[in-house]
């Protein structure tokens, strides 16, 4: 089975392929706004280097979020295209559980948190170490609440809020989400039509919230 896995709903644009759960190539950069333009090409580049042709690709492995609303509509975008051009299922994984599965070789003693900056003073986290924790939207304050004391704490938003959060956790600085852990999912994850993929927001897009809030918004919005 070859996976290509993609990844752009943060500030890591990340594409890796497997085949039959060994990495054969793997390339990622951070970038603040050039999501759609890092990820073409990025994609030809490691089935190059993989030498893979895109027509063999069993499954697509795709960040759907949450993150930034452009970068998880580029990474969507993205796959969709490739699924109905090739006939593919697509694999939908969160930006969470590919940044938990960074963390793993960071040795911790205690519960270890992705922590996604969500900006507007709010971050995406959850403890990836409990199998029934739930993604969160919530300020840095308010994740502090919910900490045990001795947390692991990885992921941009716990970079941006690192001063916060040293306080009762431990920040591991430069963690990124893990590309190559989506390329190496389960060959029996669940897959779905491309057509049945939608963003996981967690929270009203800033789009959306712009408009409403703007002079007129609310009345434009109805």
């Amino acid at each position: 089975m070859i996976t290509l896995a993609l990844s752009s709903s943060t500030a890591l644009v990340g594409v890796a392929v497997a085949r039959d759960g060994v990495l054969l190539a793997e390339r990622s950069v951070l970038t603040d706004r050039r999501h759609a333009e890092e990820i073409t090409p990025m994609v030809a580049e490691v089935m190059g280097s993989a030498g893979v042709a895109i027509s063999t690709i069993d499954r697509i492995v795709l960040d759907v979020g949450p993150g930034r609303y452009t970068g998880m509509r580029v990474g969507i975008a993205t796959a969709k295209t490739l699924a109905f051009a090739i006939g593919a299922p697509i694999v939908p994984v969160t930006s969470l559980y590919l940044l938990g599965e960074a963390a793993r070789p960071i040795v911790h003693d205690g519960p270890r948190f992705a922590v996604i900056d969500a900006r507007r003073n709010q971050v995406f986290a959850q403890n990836v170490d409990d199998s029934a924790s739930q993604p969160l939207v919530v300020s840095p304050a308010e994740l502090i609440e919910v900490l045990s004391a001795g947390a692991l704490l990885v992921g941009d938003g716990a970079d941006r809020y690192q001063d916060e959060f040293a306080s009762v956790a431990i920040v591991k600085t430069g963690v990124a989400p893990s590309v190559s852990a989506g390329a190496l999912v389960d060959q029996n994850a669940v897959s779905v039509a491309a057509a049945q993929i939608e963003p996981l927001y967690l929270r009203e897009p800033d789009a959306a919230i712009n408009i409403k809030t703007r002079p007129g918004g609310a009345k434009e919005a109805t």
